[in-house]
């Protein structure tokens, strides 16, 4: 875990709030995603967005400096969200829907000599994320490569199901992912306590939390 977060900050907004910074998000997630992943999913010019980039969506940016470097979208499981919409052949059992289980997706930070470190801060920001919403889980689509990168981390995962192939990339090599959650509570998952120690520490500015709650409707 990286011991300083200089340069580290953090914004969380929804489009509504801040049309600006979500479609400064939108264009690094075709960057990244599109550009440098290869993932097949729809563009238009430079943005990269689907049908769950909406009014109730909440968009966590990360930035190093004036940098954005990174961040994700997170949708509470009482929503549409992508996973459960678009991927229900991933669970043997039924998607959460409630109010205290929240939707990760479009994870992650850009290539670069920090990536390491500011992936680590990334996790950071979206462990803080949950504890100031008051998440009793966090769910997601994600590749094995982040279910290893979570264990290293003694973070406890539960699977939905087995990891299954969704697609191919541009180069029509195979996508393999899987559907699951991250519990909360730290007596279950007490590795979680580094990245909320680290999650605490970042100045975080959160647009779309009025007087303490949530400003999405209920």
């Amino acid at each position: 875990m990286p011991h300083s977060l200089d340069g580290y900050h953090a914004l969380i907004t929804r489009e509504e709030l801040d049309a600006a910074h979500v479609g400064a998000m939108l264009r690094l997630r075709k960057q990244l995603f599109v550009d440098h992943c290869g993932w097949l999913l729809s563009t238009t010019g430079d943005v990269e967005r689907d049908q769950f980039d909406c009014w109730y969506t909440e968009h966590c940016l990360l930035f190093s400096g004036v940098e954005l470097v990174g961040g994700f979208r997170a949708i509470r499981t009482d929503y549409p969200y992508l996973t459960k919409s678009v991927f229900p052949q991933l669970a043997m059992r039924r998607f959460p829907s409630r109010r205290d289980a929240w939707e990760i997706s479009r994870f992650g930070v850009l290539p670069g000599v920090a990536r390491s470190r500011t992936a680590r801060v990334n996790y950071a920001l979206m462990f803080r994320f949950a504890e100031l919403r008051g998440a009793a889980a966090l769910v997601a689509l994600a590749d094995l490569s982040y279910e290893r990168f979570l264990t290293r981390m003694d973070i406890r995962t539960r699977r939905y199901g087995p990891p299954q192939v969704i697609g191919n990339d541009r180069m029509g090599r195979p996508l393999t992912a899987l559907a699951g959650e991250i519990p909360l509570g730290l007596a279950d998952n007490p590795g979680l306590t580094k990245f909320l120690d680290l999650g605490r520490q970042l100045e975080i500015h959160d647009a779309s939390h009025v007087l303490g709650r949530s400003s999405i409707p209920a």
